[in-house]
């Protein structure tokens, strides 16, 4: 059985299935995702074997915290509502598995972004602009991750 992704986004943030997404749509399922990342961040950071990548995590769970904050005012200035955010488990990956786990949902976020651009259009100049350094940041945080990565030793074990 095929999963369109996209229609069981629609679905879980109670978007119009008629095709017609709005701004307010493409804000709330970039809330969600800015949330859900940086739980997992603060997570992920728990379980690092080297002290600089955790804070280095932190940092970068506290830049999505404020993208998620600018995201919820503008859902809220825009007459929508603020969607539930629902808990991603955690798993009992090491230091260098979280990591990659940080790099793959960075990837996940940026791919949709051309898309919700498009959606948007010239109809929200503040909003797309937002969502253009919003682009800029994920390739920094993605840099970041992968330097980290690299750095990394695969069969590190965690201390948490």
């Amino acid at each position: 059985m095929t999963k369109d992704w996209s229609e069981w986004w629609r679905r879980f943030l109670d978007v119009n299935t008629d095709g017609a997404c709005t701004v307010v749509d493409v804000l709330r399922q970039t809330y969600v995702e800015e949330m859900q990342q940086t739980d997992r961040l603060k997570q992920q950071a728990g379980r690092m074997h080297y002290p600089q990548y955790q804070g280095k995590l932190l940092q970068l769970a506290a830049e999505k915290g404020k993208h998620a904050q600018w995201i919820a005012e503008k859902i809220v200035a825009l007459g929508g509502k603020l969607p539930d955010v629902p808990e991603r488990r955690s798993t009992d990956a090491n230091s260098w598995q979280s990591l990659l786990m940080a790099l793959d949902d960075e990837n996940r976020s940026a791919d949709r972004l051309p898309e919700q651009l498009r959606r948007i259009g010239l109809e929200h100049p503040d909003i797309t602009k937002f969502l253009q350094e919003f682009s800029h940041e994920q390739k920094k945080h993605r840099d970041e991750i992968r330097e980290m990565l690299m750095r990394s030793d695969p069969f590190a074990l965690s201390l948490a």
